[in-house]
């Protein structure tokens, strides 16, 4: 005899909430009660199925592995696809959220009673369209909030990229070249070049935030505008301007203002970080120094970033290694300050791990070594060499997606002969 409770729950259920009593009868003789338990899953995604289900009471969640689809509670219907279509596999995993009840419909005793009750065709054909009306309403809402979503990514993009600067440091005797190339719509990778106010001094930045998308370009903002503030900020300069340690020696009390200078950007840059979004476990490499252009001297700090190449037609000259930790994770941190030069003819190439991790089709990265033998075969103005290397990165990876951001900052020394003052220190 049939449960008067099933006959109840299949008239309160999306499939049969339209039908004739004959027909609700009917299916309650066919149908099967099962139940799983909150956090059990009854078939996953990939599974061949037999049978569709109503739920009588609790909860499922659909999902695609970890991303919930949608969530089922009482008197919804799942599973009709594969109770129809024979070989069809499930488009979804079902896991119950809480103690579930089902009702279960099998396929052969389904066509079996649809061959002598058109009314359960009629009420399944029901079914599938009010599924296919609500999936076209939802894609729809997605579709929507999608558009959105890129229009609001565009805008970041836009802003973001007026925190590059629009053109770059521009004097006799020196060239240079600078491209970032995003992976997503917004980077985590930053660069920035431009003359220290009242010092004569040519500041130099790459940096690159761990992680990608929003999260790493709010932080790579926060990271480029810290630095600059700090660097060109009129108090410091004043401050470290007054600081005439060494009156009577111009060259050695510059180098001391210079040095106090990167100090003073990298560390209180990375205090603020590490101290106030310490939760966030936001960090960046990234390679600050400042040219003397009169003499080609180079102080610079790199908080472990991709060691930069000093370089010319004849090879590698210097590979400029880290001088501290990645800035933004230890509030102490120290950092050393070691110098170098860029003679007549000489090259600086500054890069993120984005340009030597690029990977082609068969996973094989473009690396280190390509890199470096490409800078010593292009003898071009720096724009040129920046083309050249993206045109390259762009020949290896052809075909594969880009998985990281990419960006190269190239100085030149174009002075002709020898530049006879002495830098700073050396």
């Amino acid at each position: 005899m049939i449960s008067v409770d099933i006959l109840e729950q299949l008239r309160q259920s999306r499939l049969l909430k339209s039908a004739p009593k004959s027909v609700v009868s009917k299916v309650a003789e066919i149908v099967e009660t099962t139940s799983i338990n909150a956090g059990q899953t009854l078939f996953e995604k990939g599974e061949r199925g037999t049978a569709m289900y109503i739920i009588t009471q609790g909860r499922v969640r659909v999902h695609d592995t970890d991303l919930v689809l949608c969530h089922l509670g009482s008197n919804d219907v799942f599973g009709e696809m594969a109770a129809l279509a024979e070989h069809e596999v499930r488009s979804a995993s079902i896991t119950a959220v809480e103690d579930t009840t089902l009702l279960r419909l099998e396929r052969d005793a389904l066509f079996d009673l649809i061959s002598r009750e058109p009314e359960v065709a009629k009420a399944l054909i029901h079914v599938l369209c009010e599924r296919e009306k609500n999936i076209i309403n939802d894609v729809t809402r997605r579709a929507y909030k999608v558009r959105t979503l890129e229009r609001e990514l565009e805008i970041g993009r836009k802003i973001q990229a007026g925190f590059l600067p629009e053109t770059l440091p521009q004097m006799p005797g020196w060239d240079i070249a600078a491209r970032l190339l995003a992976a997503r719509e917004v980077a985590g990778d930053f660069y920035d070049a431009f003359e220290i106010p009242d010092h004569g001094a040519i500041a130099l930045l790459v940096g690159d935030v761990c992680g990608k998308g929003v999260g790493a370009a709010l932080f790579m903002t926060l990271f480029r505008s810290l630095i600059r503030a700090t660097l060109i900020s009129a108090d410091i300069v004043r401050w470290v301007k007054s600081d005439d340690r060494n009156p009577d020696d111009p060259l050695k009390n510059s180098y001391l203002k210079s040095h106090q200078l990167l100090s003073n950007a990298v560390s209180l840059t990375n205090t603020y970080i590490a101290r106030n979004h310490s939760r966030d476990s936001m960090f960046a490499s990234l390679f600050l120094a400042l040219l003397d252009p009169d003499t080609g001297a180079l102080l610079y700090i790199n908080c472990g970033h991709e060691a930069p190449a000093i370089f010319n037609k004849s090879g590698i000259g210097q590979r400029l290694e880290p001088t501290g930790p990645v800035v933004g994770m230890f509030p102490d941190a120290t950092y050393g300050i070691e110098t170098a030069k860029l003679r007549p003819a000489d090259s600086l190439i500054v890069f993120t791990d984005g340009v030597t991790e690029a990977a082609n089709s068969d996973s094989e990265q473009f690396s280190e070594r390509r890199l470096l033998t490409l800078l010593t075969q292009v003898d071009e103005p720096a724009g040129g060499l920046v083309s050249e290397v993206m045109v390259r990165l762009t020949d290896f990876t052809r075909g594969a997606a880009q998985f990281d951001d990419i960006t190269l900052l190239v100085v030149r020394n174009t002075h002709n002969g020898v530049q006879d003052k002495e830098g700073w220190g050396l």
